[in-house]
């Protein structure tokens, strides 16, 4: 069974949302779609953790029978400062956490496994997250934020010059410095929040034409939009709404 579970108010800014998959009859296969995120994935039978990086098309991933596995959904900007190598080392990747976190770290989330109820499990890595981000609130590259705040602000339709003048940088080094610390490009990060945005629009909006919505999303046409749906998600724009 997968359930998602809302992060408390005050870390809520940190992680997108936590969530638990186990108890399954049978081994199972499903689709994960790009969402801006990066996941720490904790699989507590086998006693080990590790990192899936940004994505930037979907991934058929496969549970076991019986699996007891719980994750905690970042916003990728809000993890760049957490990890130690960079993130761009990370996407479309599962890498283990030894690679992410200094020893001091991991046996903190060794824990983990011993703990019983999920609620508990939240609880505890929810303190863990709060720590880890107050320990290395210094390390956020502010720019960067200020940057994926305007790419989500405008849902994904920005220029990459406009960026780079409006924060008084060259394009190159912003790319430089966006994908190091992001893990992708701006214009990949930019694609799949339009991706999502477009997605959002066509599952609420079933009134109003694909092809309208194409157009308020910055695609050329229904035929480019149909293109990025297919190469982020494998599915068509109609398979949403």
């Amino acid at each position: 069974m997968y359930q998602e579970i809302n992060p408390s108010k005050g870390i809520d800014n940190v992680i997108d949302t936590f969530w638990a998959f186990s108890n399954n009859k049978s081994s199972e296969d499903f689709k994960v779609l790009p969402d801006t995120c990066v996941d720490l994935i904790f699989d507590l039978n086998q006693n080990e953790g590790f990192l899936s990086g940004i994505m930037t098309n979907y991934q058929v991933r496969e549970l076991a029978t019986e699996s007891d596995v719980i994750g905690v959904r970042f916003k990728t900007e809000k993890f760049g400062s957490l990890s130690k190598i960079p993130l761009d080392q990370t996407k479309n990747l599962r890498i283990e956490l030894a690679e992410i976190f200094p020893t001091k770290n991991l046996k903190v989330l060794n824990q983990l496994a011993d703990i019983e109820k999920l609620t508990d499990k939240i609880y505890f890595l929810e303190n863990f997250v709060a720590t880890l981000f107050k320990q290395n609130i210094k390390s956020q590259d502010q720019m960067i934020l200020t940057v994926v705040e305007k790419i989500r602000t405008f849902h994904g339709i920005v220029n990459v010059g406009d960026l780079a003048e409006l924060h008084h940088i060259s394009i190159r080094q912003l790319e430089r410095r966006f994908k190091s610390y992001m893990g992708v490009t701006v214009k990949e990060f930019s694609n799949i929040v339009r991706f999502n945005n477009a997605k959002k629009s066509i599952a609420t909006f079933t009134k109003t034409s694909l092809l309208e919505i194409a157009f308020d999303m910055g695609f050329f046409d229904h035929s480019h939009m149909t293109y990025e749906f297919k190469r982020i998600s494998g599915d068509s724009p109609s398979f949403f709404r």
